[in-house]
């Protein structure tokens, strides 16, 4: 059973320190990193008290344990394939979730709104401007990029690792540009929005184009987030 917590008081300052060169050369998110050291607590402490049993002093007990764990920085390169892994994968499947529900509310926005949108192919739809039909064109492009990669990042993260080399920088890269393409085109909308707010505000929608404009903002902040994480933890796994 996993220890909870951030400091076993048992562990004495050797763990802990050892815990902590370790945390220090772990990349990706705080939460990434606490599950993996709360898992290296609870198997340093088990190894102290097996120690301890067998008649070592605390204190002896705890270096005993650290040193079967071996070199921290050895220790915390082991885990770094593993987060980077778990971070895009993570992405891959908050984009690919995200995505169809803010797709559908700029939709909804669009069909209530005034601006010749109607349901069929875009070349049926005389009336939008110029502006608006290159900006959706734009759009389409980048969003069927960014899904593209965002399934490229789901799938090299899962079963299909078997069967490639062994890269583990390869799917915080194509997590980190589906991150980026979906923010890239929450910010093309969102620019056509303040457009048609400053032309003609009068055919938008209130309330379906409020909710659409909220869900691309915070989609905007936690893809580019997310995106970022993921370059890092590239980079972290490039230099180590």
């Amino acid at each position: 059973m996993t220890r909870p917590g951030p400091v076993q008081p048992g562990g004495g300052p050797t763990v802990e320190s050892y815990l902590a060169a370790i945390t220090a050369r772990l990349p990706g998110p705080a939460r990434s990193r606490a599950g993996i050291v709360d898992e290296l607590r609870s198997g340093l402490l088990d190894a102290a008290d097996a120690h301890r049993s067998a008649g070592l002093p605390p204190a002896e007990a705890a270096r005993a344990a650290t040193r079967e764990f071996g070199d921290p920085r050895q220790v915390a390169d082991g885990f770094r394939a593993e987060i980077a892994a778990r971070q895009a994968r993570r992405t891959s499947i908050s984009l690919m979730a995200g995505g169809p529900l803010v797709g559908a509310l700029w939709v909804v926005a669009a069909l209530t709104s005034h601006l010749g949108m109607h349901l069929g192919s875009p070349w049926h739809w005389p009336e939008l401007s110029p502006v608006l039909t290159a900006g959706i064109h734009v759009v389409a492009v980048v969003i069927v990029a960014a899904a593209w990669a965002a399934l490229a990042g789901f799938a090299v993260t899962g079963r299909l690792t078997r069967w490639l080399p062994a890269r583990p920088g390869r799917g915080p890269t194509v997590a980190g540009i589906a991150g980026f393409g979906a923010a890239g085109a929450d910010l093309v909308m969102l620019s056509l929005l303040a457009g048609q707010l400053a032309i003609a505000p009068g055919k938008l929608s209130p309330l379906p184009i409020a909710l659409a404009a909220a869900a691309s903002l915070a989609r905007l902040t936690l893809a580019t987030r997310a995106a970022h994480q993921c370059l890092a933890i590239r980079s972290a796994l490039a230099v180590a």
